[in-house]
């Protein structure tokens, strides 16, 4: 059975229940449809001796449940982390640490490469969750009995997932691996939108010259900072096709908008794409933005980047561990064409750096043995 919480008292007598356990197993559930900022409609959490769904939508003040949050001593186990931490992190304007994914850890342990939460349980607990709320409204009121059964699951299973990956972790010595990676999902700069570089999100961007790409930037800026706002979807601002044809035509005054598909002079947002044009138009050339052009590799570097992806297969195969987390063929041939000769300075980067460095200085010795075995020396 779960607890149901949709009192500020109840939450705070919770709280204080759990404030000394050495981790939570931790989930959420919300909608974003309507919004720029997703909208937090509950909150899963289990311990070993309870689970519980938390009603955010009755609860006015969840600063109690931020003090589990930022607790340093209570790890939060979370699967597919990085939205829940986004949501956490624009309630309380701190990033929950410390915490565990189990899908990192899932691929590390070559379990699955972005293993989804049901197939994880499936693989380790054998057992069929069910599916048939996967799409409910979390906002409605009151959630039924299916919904939250549904809801706890999700934290139910993870609670009993998350000791056997920790053992298997230690077993095979990986414990410290996903450091990294946490570090990186706790870390604020990682939820915060950075309003000079969202117009390379612009899809079709790339067709753009630098000077026009320089509007787009200031176009850019100012969709995100309006969505932000007024806590809306961005396309609800203007959408890229919008922006682009801006950039391109750079339009100075509101006649000029007549002709653009879809819009006209007495649009609310005139005003300010015209000032974000005067502004783009203003930026010296020096300081145009620029898409980095992609260079094709030649056919002699292309033969390199099919022997370090030999390697990142070979280290693969040797840890039971799918090439693709280590690294995917464009990834190495960035680094090739950097004239870069490490992949990364982590667990992937300990796997192959050393075997990569010795491929590209021509020390490595590649060779098949028995008609079956690659060996790398």
């Amino acid at each position: 059975m779960y607890e149901y919480i949709d009192s500020e008292d109840q939450l705070r007598s919770f709280v204080n229940d759990i404030k000394d356990v050495d981790w939570i197993a931790l989930d959420t559930e919300f909608i974003r449809e309507k919004h720029y900022y997703a909208e937090l409609c509950l909150v899963q959490v289990a311990t070993k001796d309870r689970l519980v769904c938390i009603d955010p939508m009755a609860i006015k003040d969840l600063s109690a449940f931020a003090e589990i949050l930022n607790n340093s001593k209570i790890i939060k186990v979370l699967h597919a982390a990085f939205q829940d931490l986004e949501i956490f992190y624009n309630l309380f304007e701190r990033v929950p640490a410390p915490i565990f994914d189990s899908q990192l850890a899932a691929a590390v342990l070559g379990i699955g490469d972005q293993i989804g939460y049901a197939r994880l349980i499936q693989d380790c607990l054998k057992v069929q969750l069910e599916k048939s709320q996967s799409r409910t409204n979390w906002a409605q009121r009151p959630l039924s009995t299916k919904q939250l059964d549904y809801a706890i699951d999700d934290v139910r299973y993870l609670r009993e997932v998350y000791p056997m990956l920790i053992e298997k972790l230690e077993k095979l010595g990986r414990t410290t691996w996903l450091d990294k990676d946490f570090d990186y999902l706790t870390e604020a700069s990682t939820y915060e939108a950075d309003l000079r570089t969202i117009w390379q999100k612009v899809k079709g961007s790339q067709r753009l010259k630098p000077k026009q790409l320089a509007v787009l930037r200031e176009l850019g800026d100012w969709r995100e900072s309006m969505a932000i706002k007024k806590n809306l979807p961005r396309r609800w601002m203007a959408s890229d096709d919008v922006l682009l044809e801006i950039a391109q035509q750079m339009p100075q005054q509101p006649s000029d908008f007549s002709h653009f598909r879809g819009l006209n002079e007495n649009n609310p947002h005139i005003k300010d794409w015209i000032q974000c044009v005067e502004i783009g138009l203003a930026v010296p050339d020096d300081e145009w933005p620029r898409i980095a052009k992609f260079n094709k590799p030649t056919e002699q570097q292309a033969l390199l980047i099919d022997l370090l992806m030999l390697i990142v297969r070979h280290q693969g195969v040797a840890n039971n561990i799918s090439p693709a987390v280590i690294a995917g063929r464009k990834r190495v041939e960035k680094m090739l064409l950097a004239g870069e000769t490490s992949l990364s300075n982590d667990w992937r980067g300990h796997l192959v750096n050393e075997q990569f460095q010795e491929v590209l200085t021509g020390e490595a010795k590649i060779s098949v043995e028995d008609a079956r075995k690659v060996v790398i020396n």
